[in-house]
């Protein structure tokens, strides 16, 4: 009897994935699988062959005029720390404004991080079929569409205090194998930091 390898019995941070047999059943939750696994094989390659970090754009600039709140961020790409690809191939305006009740209260910098994280937005919708939800809510679902496509678009995030550098350690001279690299705590890319305007 042949044994699939699980996350659960396999060996520590191995990824599971389905084990596609002639005449097995293909489930959605058995594609959902694969998904994870692709995306996860996909985001550890970024990460521990390429490294993560701004490959190119991604320019975070002031618009004039705005008194200090509003700001673009260029296109470009870059590497999220946890593996993420990081594609805008179009300007991403926001104003700091905007995120200030994010800010803890008992945090009392005077700069803020700009960072760009990985997001999906709805790209394509088809239709629900016979019934929604039935909730009644008006939620939307029971407006007869369903989601049937998702675009990558990153999004922007505020960090009110300086985000943490994780460095490996090690040089690529040393001639010993470089330690892996951890994920650290947000999977967000910093991109630079903003002095709040004294207003």
């Amino acid at each position: 009897m042949k044994r699939t390898m699980t996350s659960s019995n396999g060996p520590p941070g191995a990824l599971a994935m389905p084990d596609w047999q002639a005449g097995s059943a293909l489930t959605a939750a058995k594609l959902e699988l694969e998904q994870r696994y692709l995306l996860q094989r996909g985001r550890r390659h970024l990460r521990l062959v390429h490294g993560w970090g701004v490959v190119c754009g991604l320019n975070v600039v002031p618009v004039a005029g705005s008194g200090g709140w509003e700001f673009l961020v260029c296109p470009g790409y870059g590497v999220g720390p946890c593996g993420d690809e990081l594609l805008l191939n179009r300007q991403l305006a926001f104003n700091l404004r905007d995120f200030l009740w994010t800010r803890p209260m008992d945090i009392y910098s005077e700069e803020a991080w700009v960072q760009l994280e990985a997001a999906e937005m709805a790209s394509d919708y088809e239709p629900r079929g016979s019934q929604g939800c039935g909730c009644g809510c008006g939620c939307g679902c029971d407006d007869g569409m369903q989601t049937a496509g998702l675009a990558d678009l990153p999004r922007i995030t505020i960090a009110w205090v300086r985000p943490a550098v994780v460095f490996a350690g090690g040089t690529l001279c040393s001639g010993r194998p470089l330690p892996c690299p951890v994920c650290p705590e947000s999977c967000a890319l910093t991109l630079g930091s903003i002095a709040l305007p004294r207003s």
